[in-house]
This record gives C-alpha cells, structure tokens and sequence, in this order.
C-alpha cells in the first residue's frame, strides 16, 4: 500500500469521529495510548529522527530509501526483533529488524499496512531490514476504530472524580458493549473533555477507555448541549512533553501519554516545538484511542 493512500486517508479521517450527537457505539475497539506510562520511545538504537514539516517525513525516518529494495506488507506478528508479515501475493515472510529504523510513536501491531526497506531488490526470508515505515495504520482499516464506545443514558450521579450513567439507548446488546437498563461508572480523569453541565436526571453521552467494568470517561457531552457548535470540538488537555519524529507528545497528569500528528503543518509544528513544557489543550480529528490521532490545534492553557 503506497504511501500516498495513506494520506488520502488521514485527510478523510477528519470527519471520521461522529459527532457529539451521535448515538451509535463500537465497545469492542481496542483504546490507544492511554496506558502508555512514559514520553521515551525506544527508537532500536537509531539516531532521533529530524523534526520534520512533512507527513511522509513524520511517519519516515531518517533512512535515505531512495536506492534501496522495498515491499508493501501486512504485519502479521512482531515478536522481539523479527517481525513476520504477508506480502503481497499471500506468502509470509520474517524480517530482522534489529537494526531497522521503526518510528517509535507507531508501534507495530497485527494489521498494519507497511513498507519494508532493505538493500538488493527482492526480500528473503530472516533477511535485515533498514526501515519499516507505517503506510496504513491498522486504525485506518478495521471497522473497531470507525466510532467511540460509549454509553448514552440518564446521570445518576456525578463528582469531580466519577459519573455514573444508566445506559437507556434501547440499542442491542454486543460483547462487552452496555446493557440497557445497567448502571455504569466511569473515572473522571483530568484531561476529560465536558461539553455542558451534567447534573443527576441529565441525559449524557459518555465516550470512554477502557473496559466498562472500569471505565476512565474522556468526554461527556449532555443531551442539552448536542446541537451546540461546542460539541464539533475534540479537546484533551496535559502538558505537551516532547516533539520528537514528527510526533507530538502529551503527558497527562495522570502520566499517561496520547500522541499526535500534525500532518505537515508548519504552524502546527512550530507551535509544538515552542510548546514544550507547557500546559496546553489539544484539538484532534480522529478518536484519541488510536496509537496516534491527528493534531489541529494547540492552545496553551495560562
């Protein structure tokens, strides 16, 4: 898969977070980096790459590709240092990738789409690889990451530290998804995002990570506040701990970590260089589950 359908597909990932409004829920998506407890990336013994101003360069690394071998695959495991995929005419093959440049903010997992560069002109089996580039995120392809789990339901009670919900959408059951009629509470972290002023009897919508069974809510939206432009804006709030290959960081106070693209933007990218240190609130695009989201806007927080 080139590089360019990548693009094409991040570019159509902007609209691909429903809307505060929405009602509908995918509880068996797998959540992303929220769990991450640290901003340092082992990068396999490579230099950090450059900050760039390019998507290809964001998601690359600092390898020179441009008279090397390479292969579109599929990843199908990644144990240590070899990582086997399915090529393009359905035959498995494993690579070296001890020595291989990987960016660290994309780390590997079964069904990314790939391109493997190497030197020579066509792959072997247990071969050494120099880079192994993200083409299309497993996110971007598997229906799991299409829309947020959630719970849409009445408050019956709500703290600064919890929300608890009775799940009332009428929807059909799904595994590990709400159950009409059952009580959920969900952990209010401090980058939650509230759009309104939910108060017991409210009704609410509720995006979270997490198992339902101990659920952290990063947004809350209130039935009140649905049609309101204020529910079209996706925020997280932390203070931004490093750009580094083209990623930006941001470490909650909790210590986990959510990373961000910037998709090339110059402005973007300067602002998060400048940022560094700082507390600040960013907007993205796309669910914040994935490994990384698109970034479209910084606001330091005074």
């Amino acid at each position: 898969m080139k590089k360019i359908l990548y693009a094409a597909i991040l570019s159509a990932a902007v609209v691909s977070l429903a809307a505060c409004g929405s009602k509908s829920s995918d509880s068996g998506a797998k959540d992303n980096s929220a769990s991450t407890e640290t901003t340092e990336a082992s990068d396999n013994g490579q230099a950090d790459a450059a900050e760039t101003t390019s998507l290809d360069d964001s998601t690359d690394g600092p390898v020179d590709t441009t008279d090397l071998g390479s292969s579109d695959c599929t990843v199908q495991k990644l144990e240590g240092n070899n990582l086997t995929v399915e090529l393009d005419d359905g035959s498995s093959m494993t690579f070296d990738i001890s020595e291989a440049y990987v960016n660290p903010a994309w780390q590997l997992m079964t069904g990314d789409e790939v391109n493997v560069y190497f030197e020579g002109e066509e792959p072997t089996d247990g071969m050494k690889v120099l880079e192994v580039a993200m083409a299309v995120p497993y996110e971007y392809t598997s229906e799991s990451y299409d829309e947020d789990p959630q719970v849409y339901g009445e408050v019956t009670a709500v703290s600064a530290d919890s929300i608890s919900v009775v799940e009332n959408e009428g929807r059909e059951p799904e595994e590990g998804g709400p159950v009409d009629g059952t009580e959920y509470t969900f952990k209010r972290p401090s980058y939650e995002t509230v759009v309104g002023d939910p108060k017991v009897g409210d009704s609410v919508q509720v995006l979270y990570l997490g198992d339902l069974t101990n659920a952290i809510s990063y947004r809350i939206c209130t039935e009140a506040m649905m049609d309101d432009p204020k529910s079209d804006i996706y925020e997280i709030q932390g203070t931004l701990a490093q750009f580094k290959a083209g990623i930006i960081y941001l470490k909650t106070d909790e210590g986990d970590v959510f990373g961000f693209n910037p998709d090339g933007d110059e402005k973007l990218i300067a602002e998060a260089k400048k940022d560094v240190g700082k507390k600040v609130r960013i907007s993205y695009t796309d669910s914040i589950r994935m490994r990384v989201s698109s970034c479209d806007g910084i606001t330091v927080v005074e």
